[in-house]
């Protein structure tokens, strides 16, 4: 497990905790620093989700929409933005990726953004090809076998669980709802919480540019 994962805990417990959203249900806290954020910056003084330490980005060794590997190195030269989520998420996930849409209007300048299915059950490979018909060329979205997953949600410190509804879907997913950045150098420079204004992510994305 990566150092940047956090300590097992129960689904109930996860819930509880304001760095988790259970899809269906609400989201996690919002727009406030999470407990391992840093009050240092960004190539300049303004961001209070950067990391403290500079390192290397956790891999995703995964499967992109067309079915080919995927390995975070391709995408060297531009910075990236990382979300877990799942394509049957009805509330947090379209949030998020309406304040990734944003972000990508106001900044001009290339970016990518890299969807990590934590529901690889219903997330094939054809699944999220169809999902990103309506997104821009930004988006791509990645799945891969559990045992994948799992090792890509814990290098980043993401937790997750499949939740039993009752319901006609049969079931939804718990988990971290942060989106994480990372560098144009292919290093993991913040996380951002449920809800974080995308201006301040634009922000630290402008200040990158100049490094």
């Amino acid at each position: 497990m990566s150092l940047l994962a956090r300590p097992a805990a129960s689904i109930v417990g996860l819930v509880a905790a304001a760095s988790l959203a259970l899809a269906g249900c609400g989201a996690g806290g919002a727009g406030t620093p999470s407990a391992n954020a840093s009050t240092g910056s960004i190539g300049a003084p303004g961001s209070a989700y950067a990391y403290p330490d500079i390192r290397p980005a956790p891999p995703l060794d995964l499967t992109d929409q067309d079915g080919r590997a995927f390995r975070l190195a391709s995408l060297l030269g531009a910075p990236v933005l990382v979300y877990f989520g799942y394509t049957h998420c009805p509330d947090v996930c379209p949030a998020t990726v309406g304040i990734l849409n944003e972000v990508i209007a106001s900044l001009g300048s290339p970016i990518h953004i890299v969807i990590v299915t934590v529901d690889p059950e219903r997330d094939t490979v054809a699944a999220l090809r169809d999902y990103l018909r309506y997104m821009t060329d930004e988006f791509l979205a990645l799945t891969g076998t559990s045992s994948e997953i799992r090792a890509a949600a814990d290098g980043y410190g993401v937790t997750y669980a499949r939740v039993e509804t009752g319901s006609a879907g049969g079931y939804s997913m718990a988990h971290t709802a942060e989106v994480y950045l990372i560098d144009q150098h292919g290093r993991l420079r913040a996380h951002y919480p449920f809800a974080t204004k995308a201006s301040l992510i634009v922000g630290d994305l402008r200040r990158l540019a100049g490094e």
